[in-house]
């Protein structure tokens, strides 16, 4: 039993729809069956389901409404008969003005308009002999063009197809003209001061001989579902991206809790207590390459240091661990702090295939840093800096920023200007060691925010260095969404 409509919409298999369709009919109708399932991507018997409702809806035949969408002339029912229902005479047409009659349809440009409308469609067909073409209504509508300009000659159709692409428009015609076969092909077009994608469906008119005389196409609005597309197709590559940027920040915070020790609450050194947080940066992969060190020497010193290796996520990280690792090492020595920064620059600076990891895709590896070493019997602290935000000392309730040279950036000179400073403090001084994260941020000035340390470092006294590290992140915005934070606060005890 074959399913039908009712102009309502409802399905009715109440009674077996009387046979009519020629056999040019029934393939115009499963050539629209096909034609509906690609453009709703849906099986061929939800298709027919379509084209039943495109039919009901403008009043026409199902075979009409395939031949309308297919772009062909449909054959008109014999006066007064009822094509559906054999010789049952038809009802005479309303009065002209009656609200009970029929409103459009005895008029097949109307019927043609709706089919056109609701499936964005549009027909065209141009005479290879004479060079005339006709478009219908809605092919107008997709070109974006007043149908009081005339249709567009095949010849000059190709001067509204967006340049990238012509190709696929060229490949379009050879098929049907050189090698006589149906074709379907999508290209986008400049309607108006838009860019509309159209799908192309076509066929060559043939004469006796084979030869082409005429070609007959269907245009389809195909913008809508290639928005979807895209769409679809950009939300699954921002999920991807998304995945792989969590992953990756996942690995460059678990490496960095591995190669740089944050231990709880306050430490205990010579002459000093110690405390260290470190904050990773609050957006996306901007782990980075921050790192501090507080170590005790042999014969009683302390060496201290703190720095930011340049660049974000692993590689960063993996150029911490390196340049926190050497600078350690090289303190045992003995140097003096100016000394040992000096020698990190040059290891910095002579680059092995090995070193490859650690620098990135970002070229040579680049670090800032103050590195200090304290003695506890004289309570004397002799620093340097490369290219590193300067220590800040808080005494008897007043915070200061300690002057010293500035330097380069550790691998960016081959001989960097690095002096040492000495620094006399007294039993209470509180000393802060920081990265650039906590006073630069992208919506504040610099100076701004080394105001608002200075302000901040003094509003706890008396305070251990673990309570002072903790109100100083909270006044100056706790954790930095561009960059890292590394604070490391030493108290003098003793």
């Amino acid at each position: 039993m074959r399913r039908t409509r009712d102009p309502a919409g409802r399905e009715d298999t109440s009674a077996p729809r009387v046979p009519t369709d020629t056999g040019a009919e029934q393939a115009t109708v499963e050539q629209a069956k096909g034609m509906l399932a690609e453009r709703f991507g849906c099986d061929v018997e939800t298709a027919y389901d379509r084209l039943l409702e495109l039919a009901a809806g403008a009043g026409v035949e199902p075979e009409t409404a395939a031949a309308l969408l297919l772009g062909a002339h449909p054959a008109a029912p014999a006066p007064g008969r009822d094509p559906a229902h054999g010789d049952v005479p038809l009802p005479r047409a309303a009065p002209p003005g009656d609200p009970a009659g029929p409103e459009d349809d005895a008029d097949p440009a109307a019927r043609l308009a709706l089919v056109e409308r609701l499936g964005g469609l549009g027909w065209g067909r141009w005479d290879l002999a004479t060079g005339e073409a006709r478009w219908s209504a809605g092919l107008y509508e997709l070109f974006g063009r007043d149908p009081a300009a005339g249709p567009v000659g095949l010849d000059r159709l190709a001067e509204h197809v967006v340049p990238a692409d012509l190709r696929h428009a060229e490949h379009f015609t050879r098929a049907l003209l050189d090698r006589r076969d149906p074709a379907d092909t999508e290209f986008r077009v400049r309607a108006g001061g838009a860019v509309r994608h159209l799908r192309a469906m076509a066929e060559p008119v043939l004469d006796a001989r084979g030869e082409p005389v005429a070609l007959r196409a269907v245009f389809q609005d195909a913008s809508r579902g290639r928005c979807d597309e895209l769409l679809a197709a950009t939300r699954l590559q921002l999920m991807r991206q998304r995945r792989r940027v969590a992953e990756e920040r996942r690995t460059a915070v678990d490496l960095q809790r591995a190669l740089l020790p944050l231990p709880r609450g306050s430490r205990d050194l010579p002459g000093l207590r110690a405390a260290v947080r470190y904050l990773p940066a609050c957006g996306a992969t901007r782990v980075g390459g921050d790192w501090y060190e507080a170590t005790p020497l042999s014969g009683g010193g302390v060496f201290l240091a703190i720095g930011d290796v340049a660049g974000h996520g692993p590689p960063a990280a993996a150029g911490m661990a390196r340049v926190r690792n050497a600078l350690s090492g090289l303190a045992c020595t003995g140097a003096p702090p100016d000394r040992l920064l000096a020698a990190l620059n040059r290891m910095l600076l002579n680059r092995t295939p090995l070193d490859e990891p650690a620098r990135g895709r970002n070229g040579p590896l680049t670090a800032s840093a103050v590195a200090a070493r304290y003695d506890p019997g004289s309570r004397v602290l002799t620093w340097a800096r490369a290219g590193h935000p300067p220590p800040l000392l808080v005494r008897d309730g007043a915070a200061a920023l300690l002057e010293a040279p500035e330097g380069v950036l550790l691998g960016a000179h081959e001989a960097p200007d690095l002096e040492p400073v000495i620094t006399r403090l007294h039993r209470g001084d509180l000393l802060l060691f920081y990265t650039d994260g906590l006073v630069e941020r992208r919506d504040r000035d610099l100076a701004d925010g080394f105001r608002m340390l200075l302000a901040a470092a003094v509003e706890r006294p008396g305070a251990g260095p673990d309570a002072v590290i903790d109100h100083v992140l909270r006044s100056l915005g706790a954790a930095n969404p561009d960059d890292d934070t590394c604070v490391l606060a030493v108290q003098v005890v003793d």
